[in-house]
């Protein structure tokens, strides 16, 4: 790792903190634009510190799939929307963008908000921190860096440019290390033995559980598995993820060899508080796309780059992929990796799930009958 990307990461350590403990961070625009944003979902909070840096005209600014989920949406081309704070008030802010549409008024001023805007490059900045995407920022009157740079530095302020938040956005090839490896028997298989990976740039641990030797030429069965701590290790019947999981280990140990990779995306990588916060959605009888889309997210934020990294490290190029999503074949081939075939996992709907795994056949694409 270079120095240069050694404290780069350093820096998103830092103001990763910062935002998850409600504090300010300044972001600057292509243009040198400047802002002080915080996560909206702290709008009733702010460090008494900085209590000062917080205006009045404090703008929200939400996502493009916000404004889709409260029924207003946006042209493609837009990235999202921003309006007063003062119009709602820090209990219905929160409100609103943990998905209780029913209180943005209806003459609410929005104003549209394209692409590498302030308002967009706060709400990316927060998804990467694994925070409600909607921040409330106060604009900077002044343009002068050196201005800039002397605010931030009296009141300790981490500063964010633009183009630094792009090496987050981006699902491009990354560097893995391998740091250890054990044999671990498993109940499927006493011959299995784990992998573990670090990202460089990144604090994320993944694995792979690797089954039989490496002899073999053929493509081996792959499984992509993201963290599911519902339902890999409690047992939960709200989706099918734990019996995808044990089925799929089973399925590689009578096929004598298999790789499966245990990737840290929980919730398609919303994190697991904010996986729980779209669980509560749908008891309210919204369905998983939907319930994803009123926090602000998209229906899928993974990257596989990741998996694509792994399995080089792995020296699979080639491999016979365990799954019923397109999208995962079609986005591990662009990162350099040969699906030669899809093999299937489909397995019996239960009463809980029922609902979950036809909204994956609709909505997502999934494919859930046999080959």
């Amino acid at each position: 790792m270079s120095q240069q990307h050694f404290y780069s990461e350093l820096k998103f350590d830092r103001i990763f903190m910062i935002l998850r403990r409600g504090g300010l961070v300044m972001i600057r625009d292509e243009r040198g634009n400047a802002g002080l944003i915080r996560a909206a979902e702290f709008a009733d909070f702010t460090p008494e510190a900085l209590a000062g840096l917080v205006q009045e005209n404090e703008l929200l600014c939400l996502t493009s799939r916000h404004m889709q989920a409260f029924g207003r949406a946006l042209p493609d081309h837009l990235a999202g929307c921003s309006l007063p704070a003062s119009t709602l008030g820090s209990a219905k802010i929160i409100a609103l963008i943990l998905g209780d549409g029913s209180v943005l008024p209806a003459t609410a001023s929005l104003l549209a908000e394209r692409s590498g805007s302030l308002p967009d490059i706060a709400c990316r900045l927060l998804k990467a921190a694994r925070l409600i995407p909607a921040a409330l920022l106060t604009r900077l009157t002044h343009n002068d860096s050196q201005q800039q740079q002397h605010l931030a530095e009296n009141y300790q302020l981490p500063v964010l440019d633009a183009h630094e938040l792009a090496q987050l956005d981006n699902d491009t090839e990354i560097e893995m290390t391998s740091t250890a490896s054990a044999h671990l028997p498993l109940i499927a298989s006493d011959e299995a033995r784990i992998v573990m990976f670090r990202e460089k740039n990144d604090r994320s641990e993944h694995f792979a559980v690797i089954i039989g030797g490496d002899g073999d030429s053929a493509p081996p069965l792959v499984r992509l598995h993201s963290q599911c701590v519902t339902g890999d290790v409690l047992g939960s019947l709200k989706c099918d993820c734990g019996p995808q999981l044990h089925t799929a280990l089973s399925m590689m140990r009578d096929e004598g060899q298999g790789i499966l990779l245990y990737l840290a995306q929980e919730g398609r990588d919303i994190g697991l508080l904010n996986k729980i916060r779209a669980y509560a959605l749908q008891d309210k009888g919204l369905d998983t796309v939907d319930a994803n889309h009123s926090l602000g997210f998209e229906t899928d934020e993974r990257q596989f780059a990741p998996a694509a990294a792994m399995l080089r490290a792995l020296n699979c190029t080639r491999v016979r992929l365990l799954t019923n999503n397109p999208d995962k074949i079609a986005r591990l081939e662009a990162h350099g990796i040969t699906v030669q075939k899809r093999v299937p996992l489909t397995l019996p709907a239960n009463p809980h799930n029922a609902d979950y795994l036809q909204t994956k056949a609709q909505r997502s694409g999934h494919l859930l009958g046999s080959e």
